[in-house]
């Protein structure tokens, strides 16, 4: 979907502090050869916010790097993986209360780790001339005695974060060139498991199982090649639409995956290069499910200035599956400054209203 006229006005992100993955491997949390082959430094682990008050951080740092008011907010999305804090209730609104006001539409996503990007061409979609602007928020904090984020899913340590995204009219330094999203809803099954439950589980959630039962199943080769096919299928129509090769990207923002798991879903596309990529950031602070392309694409503006015209390109995916990608241009518009601010624990948080 080529797209005239739309911005990034401001992203926040919401960075926890860092636990070092040689700690995690000498007090016998995390696998020391897997810890060699995923390639992680460290990994950001919240201590005390939940996945909603992290999205409603980041959603203040988004306004105050749009340099606009609440109100300016008409519609809001939020999405996230996992535990947002209660149970049976409406994210979306809560956290569109605290960081917009109590009329903006508020929706929840649910689109796996698809969520920020698939949220971003919702709201393009969706924006009018006459209209607000429209927030997307994700967060998620994997924690509590049901998900260890060192071993649920081989390939990937899960870290705590939260983004958020305001895309409108007003022209800003990012304009967003073009979207494309592309489905394969046939490959549900990798991440179902063997069977419904009437009950929540009370077990720990441990993903890779759910992998494992599907290869017994014999489909996996074959969903794999669906999986990768949707992904080349979404880069090269993102890029038809943004009428622009691989080549001439100044940059990639990718899923945080481990190494061994980064190479076998992104390495056969053509002309990746993960010098390029946001790489060396993700092996320092996880995969952060949804908020990886948000996040990653905030910590590149805030330590690389782009060239007036450069474009950057933003691959998601998510369980289900489904993968947008995203190809923003740098505008200059006569400033050196960009519109993110990364929110920390050392500045207290805002208390809830």
């Amino acid at each position: 979907m080529k797209l005239d006229d739309t911005y990034l006005r401001g992203i926040g992100a919401w960075l926890p502090n860092v636990v070092s993955t040689a700690d995690a491997v000498a007090d016998g949390r995390y696998d020391a050869d897997t810890c060699a082959d995923d390639g992680y430094e460290s990994i950001c682990v919240e201590r005390d916010l939940v996945a909603v008050e992290m999205a409603v951080e980041a959603g203040r740092h988004a306004l105050a790097a749009a340099g606009t008011a609440p109100e300016s907010i008409d519609t809001l999305f939020h999405g996230g993986l996992w535990y947002q804090g209660a149970e049976m209730w409406p994210a979306a609104s809560f956290v569109a209360d605290q960081v917009a006001h109590p009329r903006t539409h508020a929706f929840d996503l649910q689109q796996q780790c698809n969520v920020g990007l698939s949220g971003l061409e919702l709201a393009a979609r969706l924006l009018r001339a006459d209209g607000g602007d429209i927030m997307v928020t994700t967060a998620d904090r994997f924690t509590g005695n049901r998900f260890d984020r060192w071993s649920t899913e081989t390939g990937i340590v899960y870290g705590d974060g939260a983004a958020a995204a305001i895309i409108g009219r007003t022209p800003s330094p990012l304009r967003i060139v073009a979207t494309h999203t592309v489905a394969s809803n046939d490959a549900e099954p990798v991440i179902r498991g063997p069977e419904f439950s009437l009950e929540t589980p009370a077990d720990p959630l441990v993903l890779q199982s759910r992998f494992d039962h599907f290869a017994t199943t014999g489909g996996l080769r074959a969903a794999v090649q669906r999986v990768l096919g949707a992904v080349s299928e979404a880069v090269s129509g993102v890029l038809a639409d943004a009428d622009c090769a691989m080549e001439d990207l100044g940059h990639m923002i990718v899923p945080a995956a481990g190494r061994s798991k980064f190479d076998r879903q992104l390495g056969s596309l053509a002309a990746f290069d993960i010098t390029r990529s946001n790489w060396r950031f993700a092996q320092t602070i996880g995969h952060m499910g949804a908020s990886d392309q948000l996040v990653g694409l905030a910590h590149l503006l805030s330590t690389t200035r782009p060239r007036t015209g450069e474009r950057i390109l933003l691959v998601g995916g998510g369980a289900g599956f489904t993968c947008t990608c995203v190809v923003v241009e740098w505008t200059g518009l006569d400033t050196d400054e960009p519109p993110v601010r990364i929110g920390r624990p050392a500045a207290a948080p805002v208390p809830v209203r």
